[in-house]
């Protein structure tokens, strides 16, 4: 988000994996929390995906697979939820956003969402230092693009550079 509230959002998403197989009962919270920061300490990460992460594409893959009769796709099914979730919740903080009015600000943000049994879209929390690690190539491919699109966004206007192409994987939404 910039300081005219403008927001991009990044189109290239990834689903954080559990270690183990969920079970309600269970208390384990490798089952149940999908952070990387505590998933890395699991004696089963990477077992199943290597850093325990997936792109977004890889879910839109299983439910063409395993629910081709309800026909669910995450650009028409899931993502309008997700930009609908996320433009609620800067319009509703928007006023305690860059209240002192300082130029040249901005701010990245990381949203966690959880899509449930019945392909609800659950937004859990929003991070205002998301974590930027790489766990595997796929984050070590999407992540340096999606820096270099936000400081084009941010630094460029100010202190302008050499063109170069973006890579096309962020939408802008204005808020007013």
């Amino acid at each position: 988000m910039t300081e005219k509230h403008e927001i991009f959002i990044y189109k290239k998403a990834y689903i954080r994996t559990s270690s183990d197989g969920y079970d309600i009962k269970a208390s384990d919270n490798y089952i149940h929390l999908t952070n990387n920061c505590l998933q890395k300490f699991g004696e089963n990460y990477g077992k199943h995906e290597d850093g325990n992460t997936l792109p977004l594409e890889s879910l839109d893959e299983h439910l063409k697979t395993e629910f081709p009769e309800h026909n669910i796709q995450i650009e028409t099914h899931v993502m309008p939820r997700i930009k609908d979730l996320i433009i609620d919740t800067i319009l509703c903080t928007k006023k305690n956003l860059n209240c002192a009015n300082r130029k040249g600000v901005f701010e990245l943000f990381g949203y966690d969402f959880l899509i449930d049994e019945d392909m609800r879209t659950w937004l859990i929390e929003i991070n205002t230092n998301p974590y930027l690690g790489i766990p595997n190539k796929y984050i070590a491919k999407i992540l340096p693009e999606m820096l270099d699109d936000m400081l084009e966004i941010v630094l460029d206007p100010v202190f302008p550079a050499k063109t170069r192409p973006r890579s096309g994987n962020i939408v802008l939404y204005v808020l007013y």
